[in-house]
This record gives structure tokens, C-alpha cells and sequence, in this order.
């Protein structure tokens, strides 16, 4: 990126909540966390920090299913400086005991930062529904009592097993040569830049079974907004109808004209937060709708969002629709890869799970190829309202409120 004035380097490891049994959750995230407390170049905690943010940068890691990330954005003269404190994080963290002791009322802090979030919980209520005791039913974080739980032998048997070569993928984006970062490469990998040996091992996913169509769990909080979750399974990321099933997402509920924001929020009031959510794992996937609203509106809101499902089931979209949908996610695309990081992270996900890394184009092209009888079809395979697992957060007495609607 020639014109850029920053530079992007991000590390993607190959291992995410997912990857952890039972008694392992959180251990993807707690290494994640302890990689800052000290490196074998910066050995006191905060001192790396300091290294990026005296040459104006910035650097992160993040923890997902099946991704760990670490990055830094620098400005353009000094990419030596990302590359440095990325391969410390990745390859050199110290991982001292004093350290896992210490983090760990942190972790479980930020655990509970989550819960005290009802936007966002509800997002894992949902997942723990759908999923149920499976891997991608838990909290990426763990709980408080595997973090509690947490060894420092787990910690060292895990940095061991997933932090080699072969799980690693070095993505750069920004005002830099590929040549310069093929020879930064050169030098993490050397046979005396790694501080352990490769442990190589299967890493066998596990395929969830979803939970049966209709399940419903409420939560109650004293909230003075409810919080729901309706949606149902989607597919794997390389499954042909995704590029349908984000096409009905946009639709339903992407931006400000899309039906969900107009029907529920500008025409009848019924919730200030509302839209649609997709993701996509290695063999499987979700697809559905959320809404923040008065509690007193909880029957009028899930009864609007499931005939708006029905809606698309029934009848096809309009060409004028579809198109407005395409120019849309084609627009949000292209505006988020003016960024560095944005585009770092796009070959750096792409190449961590993906047969091959596709460019704008090609993902474009897809979207364009998505007809309306591909909407159809998709939408009666995915979206039917008797699909739905619905999970409500709120003041909430029971279930009574659901069953209703359902029964209608």
C-alpha cells in the first residue's frame, strides 16, 4: 500500500476457544493476556507498551474461536519496531508464575465486565443455547473457576503445543516492501529464534449439534432495557450460501434502510437497537437477529422480528432491494481496506482459515452472482421462523412471553 503512512503486522495463531476441552477454557486467552506481563526483550510489564507508543503505534491481541491475533500499527518509518514487539509477544513471552498469579483476578474481572454488558451477553446466552456444552457454547474467556483453575503447566503445555511455525501466519499490510518482510521473517524463524521446539499434534475439531428448533432460555436481570438473540444455525465459512445468506443479512437488518431498522425502529418504535448477526466457523455457523427494547415490548418485538423471517420466506426480495444490499456490503468492504490493519487482517484471516486468501474482487463477484431465487432458497433453509432458538435477557419472569408468540 504505497500511499499508506502506517504499516500493519499481525501474527495469526492457529488456536482459539475451540481448540480447549473443558478443563483447558480459557487457556488461549489467559497466554494471550500473560504475553504482556514480559517478554525475553522487554522482561517488565508495561515496558513493551512503551516501546510502541514512543514511536507513535499502537499494538493489541485479541483471542476468538478459532484465532489468536497479536498486532501493532506503526507509522511507516518504523515497521522495525512492529516486528520487533510482535515476534516478542508471539515467541518470547516469559510466561513466569509469578505473572499467571497475578493475572488471573484481571481475567475474571473482564469476565464479569462481559456479563455486566447485556448487549453483548446475550450474544453468549445464545451461543451457550445453541452449542450447548460444546467448545463454541463456552465463553472464550473461560469461567472464573477454570481461570482460578488455571496451571502454570497448562499454560507453558499450551504456548508449547499451538505457538510453532506451523500454526503461525505472519500478515503485513502498510508502506513496505515484501522483500523487507520476508527477511523479518527470516529472522524469527531462524533455528535460534524460537525459544522452544515445534509440538506437532492432530488438532481435530469437533462438530457441534445444534439445540432443537424452538429452545428458549430467559435470563432474568434487572435491566431497563431487554435484550434478544433470535436466530437459528448458518452455514461454515466455505459453504456456497454464505454469500446468500450475508446478501439476506443485509437486508434484514444491516444499516439504517435495511426492513428490521425501518419496520421496528422508525415505523413502529418497538426497539432503539436492532439488527442481524452472522458468523462463520471451519464446519458450521449462526444467522439471526438482535434488538435492544423496553421490556413492556418483548411480545410486540419478537412477533415483528419472526414476521419479517417470514417475510423473506415467502415472498422474493425486489431487485431494487437486492441491489441497494450489494452496493452496501460491496461499499463497507471496500471503505474498511483503506486501513492497514483492516487489510493485514484480511490475508492474515484468510490465509489462517481459508483454502486459499480471495481478493475484493473475487468476493465481490460472488455477491453480484447472488440472484433472487438464491435469496429464496436460502432464506427457506435458514431463516424460517420454525427454526428459531430465541434467548431473552431482562427483567424477565420466565418464558411465558415466548411461548406465546411461538404459539401463535
Amino acid at each position: 500500500m504505497p500511499h499508506a503512512r502506517s504499516v500493519s503486522v499481525a501474527v495469526f495463531v492457529g488456536v482459539g476457544s475451540r481448540h480447549e476441552s473443558e478443563v483447558e477454557a480459557g487457556l488461549s486467552h489467559m497466554v494471550e493476556h500473560l504475553a504482556f506481563k514480559g517478554t525475553r526483550g522487554y522482561p517488565e510489564a508495561g515496558a513493551l507498551s512503551e516501546a510502541i507508543e514512543a514511536c507513535g503505534g499502537t499494538v493489541n491481541a485479541s483471542t476468538d474461536r478459532e484465532l489468536t491475533v497479536y498486532s501493532s500499527r506503526v507509522p511507516r518509518t518504523r515497521a522495525d519496531r512492529a516486528f520487533e514487539v510482535v515476534s516478542e509477544l508471539v515467541l518470547h513471552p516469559l510466561l513466569r508464575p509469578a505473572d499467571l498469579v497475578a493475572e488471573k483476578p484481571v481475567v475474571v474481572d473482564e469476565i464479569r465486565a462481559y456479563v455486566d454488558s447485556p448487549s453483548d451477553h446475550v450474544f453468549s446466552l445464545f451461543d451457550e443455547l445453541l452449542f450447548g456444552d460444546h467448545p463454541l457454547g463456552r465463553e472464550i474467556a473461560g469461567s472464573p473457576r477454570t481461570v482460578r483453575r488455571t496451571t502454570q503447566g497448562s499454560v507453558e503445555r499450551h504456548w508449547r503445543r499451538w505457538y510453532a511455525p506451523e500454526h503461525l501466519v505472519l500478515a503485513v499490510a502498510g508502506a513496505i516492501d515484501h522483500a523487507d518482510v520476508r527477511k523479518a521473517a527470516r529472522r524469527w524463524f531462524s533455528p535460534n529464534g524460537l525459544d522452544h521446539p515445534a509440538v506437532r499434534g492432530p488438532i481435530g475439531l469437533t462438530t457441534p449439534s445444534a439445540a432443537p428448533p424452538g429452545s428458549v432460555r430467559v435470563g432474568y436481570r434487572r435491566l431497563t432495557q431487554g435484550n434478544l438473540c433470535l436466530g437459528m444455525p448458518g452455514v461454515a465459512r466455505t459453504h456456497p450460501d454464505r454469500w446468500a445468506l450475508d446478501l439476506l443479512t443485509a437486508v434484514l437488518g444491516d444499516g439504517m434502510s435495511s426492513r428490521l431498522f425501518l419496520e421496528l425502529r422508525e415505523r413502529r418504535s418497538l426497539a432503539y437497537d436492532i439488527g442481524t448477526f452472522a458468523t462463520s466457523y471451519a464446519d458450521c455457523g449462526t444467522v439471526g437477529i438482535h434488538a435492544g427494547f423496553d421490556p413492556p415490548q418483548a411480545t410486540a418485538v419478537i412477533r415483528a422480528a419472526l414476521e419479517q423471517l417470514e417475510r423473506v420466506v415467502q415472498e422474493p426480495i425486489p431487485t431494487a432491494e437486492i441491489d441497494r444490499a450489494k452496493a452496501y456490503t460491496r461499499g463497507r468492504i471496500e471503505l474498511r481496506l483503506e486501513e492497514s490493519s483492516a487489510v493485514a487482517a484480511w490475508l492474515g484471516t484468510a490465509e489462517s482459515l481459508l483454502p486459499r486468501i480471495l481478493t475484493v474482487d473475487e468476493v465481490v463477484e460472488r455477491l453480484e452472482a447472488v440472484t433472487a431465487a438464491d435469496l429464496l432458497r436460502a432464506a427457506r433453509t435458514y431463516l424460517r421462523p420454525d427454526l428459531a432458538r430465541i434467548v431473552l435477557l431482562g427483567p424477565f419472569r420466565g418464558r411465558r412471553q415466548v411461548d406465546a408468540v411461538l404459539a401463535a
